[in-house]
């Protein structure tokens, strides 16, 4: 979750959104609404689509039955784009949300993403809350990404950042990243985040490893918010963007790629070691690349200093 200056995490699974084109809508780029997919012979039938397509895309599935989240639209996203809403109507500052996310992420890195949806807060929790990711199947193969729209109509810059903060929330936990079984779990010998254990081989285990001491990760409880030692971390390491990072790695790593993506300035060499080793790795570049030839960069950093 961003809230305010943070992000957070959810998923879900979706295949198909029409059988007939009565809902067409005209193409947008750089992602066009769809009604239909041309997916492999593999894919559900309608019918299954329907289902599947209902199971996850109403107001209770959405919210996680937390009313303070109010979704007034949400798409399924097909071969990636936005399939026709399966709740609410077209809504243009989802739209312009997604399109944004589209000119900065690479197409093949959007496919995780199985729904798409907007809401309007209605309590002062969600009214921080800027946008949240969540898995929507047991094994992390597809997430939803929620947008807060009243935040997203008020600063592009910050909608921008919180977009991508919340794209590493669904790449770092795909099922080539993280094992959420219980075994995996229960036998963890890397870090468990909470929701499962990271593959030896796992993006965020090379960050852990780089940036995190066993003496400073041991002090983080992923099932406890604690801010007091989120400010505790960022007073001792100037490499944080913001006491926010220092909540986990995970964080961390989501608010400096942020940083990354849109060239933001580093403040402290701390955060420019970590800039620096985004960059270093293998396919992180293209997302600067591409912000870069959309206008995005540079933005300016208003990351709160820790150190």
């Amino acid at each position: 979750m961003r809230a305010a200056a943070a992000l957070t995490v959810v998923a879900l699974i979706v295949a198909s959104c029409s059988d007939d084109g009565d809902d067409d809508f005209d193409a947008a780029e750089p992602t066009p609404l769809q009604t239909s997919s041309d997916g492999p012979s593999s894919a559900p039938s309608t019918d299954d689509a329907g289902s599947q397509l209902a199971e996850v895309c109403n107001q209770d599935a959405l919210s996680g039955d937390d009313d303070g989240f109010a979704f007034v639209a949400a798409h399924p996203v097909l071969n990636g784009g936005l399939g026709a809403p399966c709740l609410g109507e077209v809504n243009d500052t989802l739209i312009a949300a997604w399109n944004t996310l589209g000119s900065f992420s690479p197409p093949a890195q959007m496919d995780d993403i199985g729904v798409f949806s907007g809401f309007e807060p209605a309590s002062d929790d969600a009214a921080d809350t800027l946008a949240y990711v969540t898995a929507l199947d047991a094994d992390g193969a597809q997430f939803q990404m929620s947008v807060n729209l009243d935040a997203a109509d008020l600063d592009g810059d910050e909608l921008s950042l919180t977009l991508a903060h919340e794209l590493t929330h669904v790449f770092t936990a795909t099922p080539e990243q993280l094992d959420r079984t219980a075994e995996a779990i229960d036998n963890c010998i890397t870090y468990d985040n909470g929701d499962g254990c990271y593959l030896e081989d796992a993006l965020m285990m090379g960050w852990i490893d780089e940036f995190w001491d066993p003496s400073v990760l041991a002090t983080v409880d992923p099932f406890v918010d604690d801010q007091e030692a989120a400010d505790e971390r960022c007073d001792l390491d100037a490499g944080f963007f913001g006491s926010y990072a220092a909540t986990n790695p995970e964080e961390d790593f989501a608010e400096a790629f942020s940083a990354y993506v849109f060239g933001v300035e580093p403040a402290t060499e701390g955060q420019r070691a970590r800039l620096t080793w985004i960059d270093d790795q293998p396919g992180l570049a293209e997302f600067r690349e591409r912000a870069d030839a959309a206008g995005l960069t540079p933005l300016p950093n208003t990351f709160d200093v820790c150190g």
